[in-house]
């Protein structure tokens, strides 16, 4: 178990509350999941780029400069000459 310091004007809110542990847990969680919930968004917003960039999904983009070096030849002359990066992304 974590030990973490929580000032006095929290503590004073949150035991209003109630229980502080369970506060302290129920607040912890909601932000955890409010920080997963934009992480996700943020995902999606570049896949669409990265669909809309190279005109396939990630998995079919991976697939394709791993076994095409045509493909591969195309990205780098007319889509992306930094199209690695994209994929490490």
């Amino acid at each position: 178990m974590t030990t973490v310091a929580i000032q006095d004007k929290f503590v004073e809110t949150l035991t209003a509350f109630g229980n502080l542990q369970e506060s302290v847990d129920t607040a912890l969680q909601r932000y955890t999941i409010e920080q997963i919930s934009s992480k996700i968004t943020e995902l999606r917003r570049r896949d669409v780029e990265y669909k809309t960039k190279y005109g396939m999904t990630y998995l079919d983009f991976s697939r394709r400069v791993g076994e095409d070096e045509a493909f591969v030849q195309y990205v780098e002359r007319e889509v992306n000459k930094m199209w690695e990066l994209d994929l490490a992304d």
